[in-house]
């Protein structure tokens, strides 16, 4: 009888220290202030690509003009001869004096010298001709998501393509990404062109490219695409894991494509001494219930995973 007290008294011991040692996991609230939170998009790209947005404005005597596009047309000292004309489907347009001017393929500064050459001489001596594209509408990309804001740029929107342009280059005329950015960059390229941005619900049959613009801002720039025209740019919201426990920083952060439960520990720091780490543990929201999956390093983690590492007993 003596000895069935001692085990009850052992069970019971057992199973308290058990349940005081294991750790709880912090309600979404508490979790996003439990450790520093990681950089965001926002001023990962402010540090990395801010220079960027000057290049755009150098760039537009490079511009390439095609139909529906714009042009505002002046001539020094000549008011009667300012005109604005829109570029017709065969690539044309009708200017005073010089008649039809064919304008599909030239950059804007060899229009404004093509202009320059025929009304040279015959009409007006040494004239000094400015072309300026107004509207841009033959060749654009759409930017949509998480970009721009108050203060800080045009956000979601259709875009010129001047000359060769990247990614980096439009996002920063876009204005950048927002603080809520999610760390992947979404470019739906359509088989068919659009006028339209492509949502990315309806783009199956198009091409997806996927970039990682956080390698990209870190210096790989073979994420940094050359956009072409009617690309539509989308920039999802970040997504979150977390981690707690035996860690030496737990708390909330932002998740990445690729992230295995290992590389969530050391994201967190990695383990400390009293962890116990192959009882590792992955809370999973699955069809509206949380449940419990006993975990392997090498598995994946998704968005919203919070992975407990649990403290020895011994």
């Amino acid at each position: 009888m003596r000895y069935i007290k001692l085990s009850l008294i052992l069970l019971i011991l057992i199973s308290f220290f058990s349940c005081a040692r294991y750790p709880k996991i912090p309600k979404a609230k508490n979790a996003q202030n439990a450790s520093p939170p990681a950089e965001s998009m926002k001023r990962l790209f402010q540090r990395k690509a801010a220079s960027l947005a000057p290049l755009l404005e150098s760039k537009k005597k490079e511009y390439v003009i095609g139909p529906q596009d714009v042009l505002e047309i002046k001539v020094w000292d000549h008011d009667d001869l300012n005109r604005v004309v829109t570029v017709s489907e065969d690539g044309y347009f009708s200017y005073p004096l010089i008649g039809r001017v064919h304008a599909d393929g030239l950059t804007v500064s060899e229009l404004e010298k093509e202009i320059e050459k025929r009304l040279s001489g015959k009409y007006i001596i040494n004239p000094q001709v400015t072309v300026t594209v107004k509207k841009y509408r033959s060749k654009q990309v759409f930017v949509l998501g998480e970009v721009g804001g108050a203060g800080t740029g045009k956000g979601p929107g259709a875009y010129p393509l001047i000359g060769r342009t990247t990614l980096l280059e439009i996002l920063a005329e876009a204005g950048g990404p927002t603080k809520d950015a999610g760390s992947e960059v979404i470019i739906i390229r359509p088989k068919v062109k659009k006028a339209n941005p492509t949502p990315l619900e309806k783009a199956s049959k198009d091409e997806i490219i996927v970039v990682n613009l956080k390698r990209l801002l870190e210096g790989d720039l073979s994420q940094n695409v050359v956009l072409q025209p009617n690309d539509t740019i989308y920039v999802p919201k970040a997504q979150y894991f977390y981690v707690f426990g035996e860690v030496k920083k737990p708390g909330k952060y932002i998740f990445e494509n690729g992230i295995t439960v290992l590389k969530a520990i050391t994201i967190a720091g990695g383990t400390t001494e009293k962890a116990a780490i192959n009882k590792t543990k992955i809370v999973r929201e699955k069809n509206g219930q949380k449940i419990e999956i006993k975990a392997k390093m090498t598995d994946p983690v998704y968005p919203g995973d919070t992975i407990i590492v649990p403290e020895s007993l011994f």
